[in-house]
């Protein structure tokens, strides 16, 4: 559980060190969502446009994904302590630069700064609980940070709402970014001291080439939907996707041309050639794409449009982190035996009536009885959430071999992020602009596609595997 050269981890270190990278998990994935209730306070303040608003949310989850695979491999290579706490200080100055930004300009810049310092610091997490604990320790811990995982992404809101509303020092939205500086410089002391520094032994070489062409190649795909209604679409615009195509297509040919070399490759590219992992992947891009729009939707549709403070807007998305929690942690603990990989179409059921319900309330609202349907809508997508999302990984992973789990598991949660960014600069890119023209029109045309896009989450899931959730002949003999 530790390189030779380090002297044992105690049990209180151990308990230390997991809190201190729960602490990075929980701000990466808080602020990823943390913006959300701030934007109507974003156009106040700078008079920020339709694009600069995607850019602040979508910019830090683009270079948030595309960084991961590096950012782990670089764990390898450096060690996992050094390229956390390197994350972990970049995570704090672009916090602080994010917080006294004087213009969306340099707002946009520090997100992307946040999203890329996020990457080099999240890889290291898992890497580090792999030297921490022996094989058959680590599901309570990874337990506990599926469980904080999926939550995180909702107390985002919650917790900008509450800060937004107390205006510390007369700050107004900074300290959502402010609150953490302290937060990081507590957890990088105890860093020093408890965690170990791990690594690969064999130190491999960093893919600099893999990494260069895959970053221009999904920017390519970005960059138009962002940028294309604010210019008019011209065509160097609108050939940007092609140019993506192309990049994309080379990135393949190197990554096979160094594998079958036997050289260092950013992302193997057999982890491809399971059709199940493809599908896992595919899900959980649609899922986030569907997610970052509906939470950049609501926050807007209820602070610009019906009038709601940032604290009322963060409170009613308690719900949803309710519903998410009792889901992951007690729901589909129960089902997933019984159900297997049906417990995702549930998912879809409840997500569907969710968006309709919130649809609904939100486009017709006349206060009342309508908090108790809205609050029933935000609950039902907080369930689908995590009946979807929480199982995810354990089918789209059944037929990966664990030489390649550890690439798997970075591709796994960059689609998870670049489905986020292409969320929010297409469909909440499409809400933000129509909803200026009409607000009520604008909400159901969102929770149409949404609910298009659930539907090819039902019908990918009959791709999954129908077994994984039954232990293997191998494993049942071996019990008996």
């Amino acid at each position: 559980m530790t390189r030779s050269d380090e002297r044992p981890v105690t049990d209180r270190e151990r308990t230390l060190a997991v809190a201190v990278v729960t602490v990075a998990l929980m701000l990466e994935i808080i602020d990823g969502s943390v913006v959300n209730v701030a934007i109507p306070h974003f156009r106040d303040s700078f008079g920020a446009t339709t694009a600069q608003i995607e850019w602040i949310s979508a910019g830090y989850a683009f270079f948030f994904a595309v960084m991961l695979i590096p950012g782990g491999r670089m764990g390898d290579i450096f060690g996992y302590r050094r390229m956390f706490m390197l994350g972990m200080i970049g995570f704090a100055l672009a916090s602080a630069g994010c917080g006294l930004a004087p213009d969306a300009r340099t707002l946009i810049g520090m997100r992307i700064l946040q999203g890329a310092s996020g990457a080099l610091m999240g890889p290291q997490i898992l890497s580090l609980v792999q030297v921490l604990y022996a094989p058959h320790e680590r599901f309570k811990v990874m337990g506990i940070f599926g469980l904080l995982g999926g939550v995180a992404g909702i107390l985002g809101p919650i917790l900008g709402g509450v800060l937004i509303r107390a205006d510390i020092f007369g700050l107004g939205w900074r300290p959502i970014f402010l609150i953490n500086v302290p937060v990081v410089a507590v957890a990088l002391v105890l860093a020093l001291r408890v965690l170990p520094e791990g690594g690969s032994a064999q130190r491999p070489r960093l893919d600099l080439t893999g990494a260069a062409l895959i970053v221009p190649a999904f920017a390519a795909f970005l960059l138009p939907l962002i940028e294309g209604p604010a210019l008019g679409w011209p065509i160097w615009l609108r050939l940007m996707p092609l140019l993506g195509m192309i990049l994309l297509a080379a990135t393949a040919w190197h990554l096979m041309r160094r594998e079958s070399a036997g050289e260092a490759v950013l992302v193997p590219p057999s982890v491809f050639r399971s059709g199940i992992f493809v599908a896992g992947l595919s899900i959980a891009m649609i899922y986030q794409l569907v997610t970052g729009a509906l939470l950049i939707a609501v926050s807007v549709m209820l602070q610009s449009h019906l009038g709601f403070d940032a604290l009322k807007t963060a409170l009613l998305h308690v719900p949803f982190a309710v519903g998410a929690a009792l889901s992951i942690a007690v729901l589909g603990r129960r089902l997933l035996p019984l159900m297997g990989r049906q417990m995702p179409l549930i998912g879809v059921v409840g997500q569907i009536a969710g968006i309709l319900l919130m649809a609904h309330v939100l486009g017709d609202w006349q206060g009342g009885s309508d908090y108790a349907l809205l609050t029933a809508g935000f609950a039902l997508c907080g369930c689908g959430m995590g009946l979807i999302s929480a199982p995810l990984p354990a089918f789209a992973f059944a037929r990966i071999p664990s030489e390649h789990a550890g690439a798997a598991s970075g591709v796994f949660r960059a689609s998870q992020q670049l489905g986020m960014a292409i969320g929010i600069a297409s469909l909440g890119g499409f809400f933000l602009s129509r909803s200026e023209v009409n607000a009520a029109e604008a909400i159901w045309l969102l929770a149409l596609w949404q609910v298009a896009a659930l539907l090819v989450i039902a019908g990918l899931s009959r791709l999954l595997p129908s077994d994984a959730h039954r232990p293997s002949p191998q494993a049942t003999a071996a019990a008996s």
